[in-house]
Formats: structure tokens, C-alpha cells, sequence
């Protein structure tokens, strides 16, 4: 992108957030609110990549061409943004956050408008203003958005403003509403307090000190780093002028020195400053755009996908047949990362649960014919770890759940059979990060299901009713082509009693117990019961509570809502 594109993109991304904040005044523009609020939430997503320090200036000034609650939501996205880049978030989630922070509005322009100016609300207004997160679900739901995503985060926003704002110590456990409502917190607290330097240190300094939330905590030093990254849009004086810094690096910078809040002249410097953080109250488009043209562009370089690199190992992995452990570390090689997880991973391969002193040592540990099962393991393990995500602790938790279930099932057998249950468990919920990051809650989902003979969906385990099969069966068959395991566990995500393997079954027995230590409300039905005292006994369990009793004692991570 030039940038003379960059200026006229930022100039089009004020203006649509001005004129979609307009549609809802427009009963016959509804229809197309939903596809808008997407259109823009992409705007601002490919905007911040190509120009960072643009929008972050853009957090100190107050457009007067605009309205206040456009300014008010402009900082807002621009804050979720930033959030989001220092989380690492995909762009689907991206998109889903931002579209509940320019719906959050949506309703209420004309309302909110006079709040942000000190006048008071009509009677009308003062009901309209109450349910404004209701009317704009409504909205969209009559736009025919699909996605429950951001209603979601629209129904508790409210709540999470409040407690965020107050010292009262409450469990917030939508990490994506909370992302929501920190950025507004700060949006208000910029667009209210316009005379006040250094508003937003501030105010992220006390959100920090008043919160028990540790994601909270977290997202608010992720979003303080990346103003270390960008540190522009703070003003000094420059040869008694008033001026903006524009862009840093370590050598240099750049600034534009302004009168009356026009742009006067860019200097590039290599002088030291100090800088505060104030508002800057200007109409001038050379200095709202144009001026970004006049600069070198600092592009956010996209993250680097390690999810294909990796499968392609992963293939050879599951498709081949090795002869030596030798042939095993050649195939790994790519992966130096890999050692200090495979220590770990053997370490229960061993009666002392020592870990293993290298790479060879691991594999012969755990023996040939376990050891790429066990490889193929570690590095789907390793996928999911580097795979951002807003409920990515309660994602890592759920996951070693299923692991320690497994092994408590098979009453600690750990070899083949073991890795071979425990690899297609890893490979889905890489897959689900992948392909339904956006579907995915902290909690379980136990809607009811039309066929009580179908077995549960692992994806209940993580907050939505089932996966796309289309794409699961072309992602196993792509990477574990021919493989039993695979094969089974797809079986036990859609076929029926009578056609399931006892294979499958062992994974309707692990997902029931999953289920059932992490939600009070799930209940299995009476198929679904009688598969697991098939597999209970199977494994040498004299009853559900002799299993229960030994899960109970591994002490494992509450998630119970």
C-alpha cells in the first residue's frame, strides 16, 4: 500500500464509522446493518496493520468533524485493535470483537451524543438509552447475523463495565467481553476527560490496580506494550512550537509541528524530547490524514503460520513405518523446540517420572513403536500452544483434562494404545482453533440435541454444539490419512450405536467424563451411560465411582460453572 492509499484509507474509515453509526435512524437500511458492521470491522483490522501509528494517534485527538460518540467509538475500535495485536488474536476473532464494539452504539448515537455533551435525556431517551444493548441484538439479528458472538458479548457488556470500573471482587469469565469492555472503559475516559494529560495512563494504570481479573491484568499489560512499540501521537515543543510525534525508531524521529492545530511543517530529528499525552481538538485533514502520506510507513508484518509447517511432519509421522529412532529424529529435525517437550512428555514413560536426558533418550524410553505416535503428539501439543486465543489457558486446561482422564481410564497404561486414543484428541482441538476459533466458550454447551443416540460432540466440551464434519473429515484425511485412531474417533462424533467400533467407543466414554467433570448441568443419557460401564469394565474398573474416586484425587483444574 502507498501512502497516498494510507491517507485516503484513514479517511475512510473515520467516515463509514460515522455514517454506520447513521443506519439505524433508517429502518429500511437495516437489512444491510450486519454486513456493514463486518465490511468495517475488516476496514479497521487491515488498517491498523498497514498503519499502526496512525491509529494510535488517533486515541489523542477529537475529530470535530465528527460526533462525539463517533469519536467515542472510533477510540474504541482502535483500542481493540491494539489489544488484540498484543494478544495475538486471529483476524476472525478480531472481526467478532469489533463488530460488537461498533454495534454496542449502533442504537443509541442520538442519545449518547447528548450524554457525551452534559444534556439530558427525554423520558424516551432515558428507556431507549436502558436497553440499548437489547435494541442493537435485535438489530442485528434482524440483519440476519448468524453468529451469537457478539450479542453475547452485548448481553454482558454492561455488567463487565460496571465491575471492571468498581473494587467489587466478581468472577468475569468471558474473556472476549472483557476485551470489549476495557477498550470502552478507556474510550470514555479519553473522550470525557479532553483537557486532562496523560488521561490514558491513567486510566489503564487504575483498571490495572483495581482488578482481581488476571486475563484483565494480563490484556492491560499486553495493550501498554504495544505503546512501547508505537510510541506516537504524544505532543512537545519543538523551537517554541507545538508539535506531534509521528513516527520513532532508534535512530531517529519524526514530527509535525502545528499551529492552531494545523499542520505548519514535518521534521525529522534526532534530538531528544520530553512527551506528554493530550488531547488535540482539530478539523485540519492534513493533520487527521494527509500527513501520514508524507512518512514512511510502519506495517504490522503478519504472523507467521506455523500451523502447515508442522502438519506436513506430522504426515510423515502418521504415514510412515520406521525402521530405526534415528529415522524418527530426522523427521522431527525441522523442530529444535521440540526436545524440552519431549522430555516432559516421556517423563510418564518412566517409573521415577524422570525426564529424559535428549532427544534419543526420550524415544527409547517410551520404544519404537510408541515413539512417533508419541512425537506426533507433542508437536499438535506445540500447534495448540502457539495458537492465540481469548479462552486459550481454559482451552490448555480442558485439553490436559482429557489427557489425564485417558490416563486414569486406562488405568496408567501409557504406549501405543495410549498416544493412539490421546493423538486424534489433540489433533481436534488444534483443528478447532484453527477453523472454529470463534465458535469456542469458557463454558460446555448441554442444549438439548434432537437424536439422544448420537453421541456428544467434543466440541460441547468447548462451548458450541458441533464441528464442520466437512472440514474435519478433509483435515484427517489430509494428515492422518488411513489412521485407526482417526477413523474411530471420527465414528464417535457422528455415527450411531450400532455402527460404532469399540474403538469409537472408547471416545464416547472419555468425552461422558469430560463432560461430566466439567459441567453441573450435563446429564448423559441412558446410551450414552451404558457405553461408558461397557468401558469402564473394559479396562478393569469395578465401578463408575472406583473411577470417579481416582479422577477426583488427580485434583484436576475446576471448571464446573
Amino acid at each position: 500500500m502507498t501512502n497516498k492509499d494510507i491517507s485516503k484509507q484513514l479517511f475512510e474509515l473515520v467516515n463509514k464509522t460515522e455514517q454506520t453509526l447513521r443506519l439505524y435512524y433508517n429502518k429500511q437500511k437495516w437489512p444491510s446493518i450486519f454486513p456493514t458492521l463486518a465490511e468495517l470491522a475488516q476496514l479497521y483490522t487491515h488498517t491498523y496493520q498497514s498503519a499502526p501509528n496512525a491509529l494510535h494517534s488517533y486515541l489523542n485527538f477529537n475529530f470535530q468533524q465528527l460526533s462525539p460518540t463517533t469519536n467515542l467509538v472510533v477510540k474504541k475500535c482502535i483500542l481493540v485493535c491494539i489489544i488484540s495485536e498484543g494478544h495475538g488474536y486471529s483476524n476472525n476473532i478480531r472481526q467478532e470483537l469489533l463488530v460488537a464494539c461498533l454495534a454496542s452504539f449502533l442504537c443509541v448515537k442520538k442519545e449518547s451524543d447528548k450524554l457525551l455533551k452534559a444534556q439530558p435525556l427525554t423520558e424516551q431517551g432515558k428507556k431507549i438509552w436502558k436497553i440499548r444493548y437489547q435494541l442493537a441484538v435485535k438489530v442485528l439479528e434482524h440483519g440476519g447475523s448468524v453468529n451469537k458472538q457478539a450479542t453475547r458479548m452485548m448481553s454482558r457488556l454492561q455488567p463487565y463495565c460496571e465491575t471492571l470500573k468498581s473494587k467489587r471482587v466478581a468472577p468475569l469469565y468471558d474473556n472476549t467481553t472483557l476485551v470489549v469492555a476495557i477498550a470502552q472503559i478507556i474510550a470514555m475516559a479519553l473522550v470525557k476527560t479532553p483537557t486532562k494529560s496523560n488521561t490514558l495512563a491513567s486510566v489503564v494504570k487504575k483498571l490495572y490496580l483495581s482488578s482481581y481479573d488476571e486475563f484483565t491484568r494480563d490484556t492491560l499489560n499486553k495493550l501498554s506494550l504495544q505503546f512501547s512499540h508505537f510510541a506516537v501521537g504524544c505532543v512537545t515543543v519543538y523551537r517554541g512550537q507545538k508539535a506531534l510525534l509521528l513516527q520513532r525508531n532508534e535512530k531517529s524521529q519524526v514530527i509535525c509541528t502545528f499551529e492552531d492545530n494545523k499542520v505548519d511543517r514535518l521534521v525529522k530529528t534526532q534530538s531528544s524530547f520530553e512527551f506528554e499525552y493530550r488531547s488535540i481538538s482539530t478539523a485540519d485533514k492534513h493533520l487527521l490524514f494527509k500527513v501520514w502520506g508524507h512518512i514512511e510507513a510502519q506495517e504490522i508484518a503478519p504472523t507467521e503460520d506455523s500451523f502447515e509447517a508442522t502438519y506436513t511432519v506430522i504426515e510423515k509421522l502418521s504415514r510412515n513405518s520406521f525402521a530405526s529412532f534415528r529415522a524418527i529424529e530426522k523427521t522431527i529435525e525441522p523442530f529444535p523446540y521440540i526436545e524440552q517437550a519431549l522430555q516432559q512428555a516421556a517423563k510418564q514413560y518412566n517409573r521415577e517420572a524422570q525426564k529424559g536426558a535428549n532427544i534419543r533418550h526420550c524415544l527409547t524410553m517410551v520404544g519404537l513403536n510408541t515413539a512417533s505416535l508419541l512425537c506426533q503428539r507433542v508437536l499438535v501439543e506445540q500447534v495448540i500452544s502457539q495458537l492465540r486465543h481469548p479462552f486459550a489457558l481454559n482451552i490448555w486446561h480442558k485439553y490436559q483434562q482429557l489427557a489425564q482422564i485417558l490416563a486414569t481410564l486406562t488405568k496408567q497404561a501409557y504406549g501405543q494404545e495410549y498416544e493412539s486414543i490421546l493423538s486424534p484428541i489433540s489433533a481436534v482441538v488444534a483443528f478447532m482453533l484453527k477453523h472454529h476459533d470463534i465458535d469456542i466458550k469458557r463454558f460446555t454447551c448441554v442444549s438439548e440435541q434432537a437424536d439422544s443416540s448420537t453421541p456428544y460432540s467434543l466440541a460441547r466440551l468447548f462451548g458450541f454444539m458441533e464441528f464442520n464434519t466437512t472440514q474435519l473429515n478433509d483435515y484427517f484425511s489430509h494428515h492422518f490419512d488411513n489412521s485407526p485412531p482417526h477413523t474411530a474417533f471420527m465414528q464417535s462424533e457422528k455415527e450411531k450405536d450400532d455402527s460404532l467400533s469399540e474403538e469409537a467407543k472408547t471416545f464416547v466414554a472419555i468425552k461422558v467424563l469430560a463432560m461430566q467433570w466439567s459441567s453441573a448441568h450435563f446429564t448423559p443419557t441412558a446410551w450414552q451411560h451404558h457405553v461408558l460401564q461397557n468401558q469402564i469394565k473394559k479396562f478393569g474398573w469395578d465401578s463408575e465411582m472406583q473411577l470417579n474416586d481416582a479422577i477426583l484425587a488427580l485434583s484436576l483444574h475446576s471448571m464446573i460453572e
